[in-house]
């Protein structure tokens, strides 16, 4: 066994034993072998510039055999064997069609957002989320979306251009700081909350699961409490933020919830109706803290062939 393989699966081995505090045994197992997987790649129509039907009659014509997703008429899939050539299509270059993850995807449908409305992305680059919440307001509105590093605000902003969304203004700025200097502003606000990303793990790849250690997930889970607090405080009254990160840690995901729940009366859980099988409620226990009982209501993406990890939390802002 070479080196790389070697510190794989001394990782592994660490990295189980904290799995299956969250999970059971068997899905413990089904998750790590979802790193070693060869995956599907999946996109989206962009509304704002295509329709599913003209977009899937040029990829025939180019040869590219695409799945429908039974939840989203907008959403399809390729085998991986066709992922470079969907990549490198001028549907994707001129941006017709956007190359984003399934669980991605579902966590802006989650948010629900309407025409007219004034909405935020608190997390924004590089754009997939900002420009799909766009497309569902049929680029009618305003959207506001925030990015703290310059060279990423750059991408997003040329991502954004390229999808065709015009109702968008971007700002450099540490999100943290936006429910101070906005607050009560925002109708639907999504938060990507940055994390130690599971879904980035790749058995193949060593960057991919070096990445990740408990001390990533405390070092995260310190900035995601500024964050879901300002992007709780730039809701409005009767407004929805969905927080949602690619990672399974309690500590990333159902803690902040509850902290905000616990810190913050007006705040409340909606439930998210799931329509595919790969997921499991959020805990109410862990470790030795007993955590708020609605976090039920909240969804962990179990990653397979197709869906990457993911966790989503729906708070509404109540206006009573």
């Amino acid at each position: 066994m070479d080196s790389s393989k070697s510190d794989y699966q001394s990782w592994l081995a660490s990295y189980r034993a904290r799995l299956k505090k969250i999970v059971d045994a068997a899905t413990a197992d089904s998750i790590i072998e979802s790193f070693a997987a060869t995956k599907t790649t999946s996109f989206r129509v962009n509304g704002i510039k295509s329709t599913p039907q003209a977009a899937l009659d040029a990829l025939s014509q180019a040869e590219v055999q695409t799945n429908p997703v039974a939840w989203c008429d907008e959403a399809f899939t390729v085998s991986p064997d066709q992922r470079e050539s969907l990549s490198h299509s001028s549907l994707a270059s001129e941006g017709h069609i956007y190359i984003q993850g399934l669980s991605s995807i579902f966590a802006t449908l989650v948010l629900e957002p309407q025409p007219d409305q004034w909405n935020l992305d608190l997390a924004a680059a590089p754009g997939g989320k900002a420009s799909h919440i766009a497309d569902l307001m049929n680029n009618q509105g305003k959207l506001s979306v925030v990015e703290p590093i310059r060279k990423r605000m750059y991408r997003l902003a040329d991502n954004l251009n390229r999808l065709g969304v015009t109702i968008q203004k971007t700002y450099l700025m540490d999100g943290r700081k936006a429910g101070g200097k906005v607050p009560d502003r925002f109708d639907c606000v999504l938060l990507d909350a940055p994390c130690s990303g599971d879904s980035r793990i790749r058995a193949d790849k060593p960057d991919s699961w070096k990445f990740w250690s408990p001390r990533k997930v405390k070092e995260q889970s310190r900035k995601q409490k500024g964050l879901i607090e300002s992007a709780f405080q730039s809701t409005k009254p009767g407004g929805t933020l969905v927080y949602c990160t690619c990672s399974l840690s309690p500590e990333e995901n159902e803690l902040q919830v509850d902290h905000l729940l616990r810190n913050q009366t007006d705040a409340d859980l909606s439930p998210i109706e799931v329509p595919f099988s790969n997921w499991q409620p959020g805990l109410t226990r862990w470790e030795d803290a007993q955590l708020d009982k609605r976090l039920m209501q909240c969804v962990r993406i179990l990653p397979n062939q197709e869906f990457d990890s993911f966790f989503i939390a729906k708070i509404r802002k109540r206006d009573d």
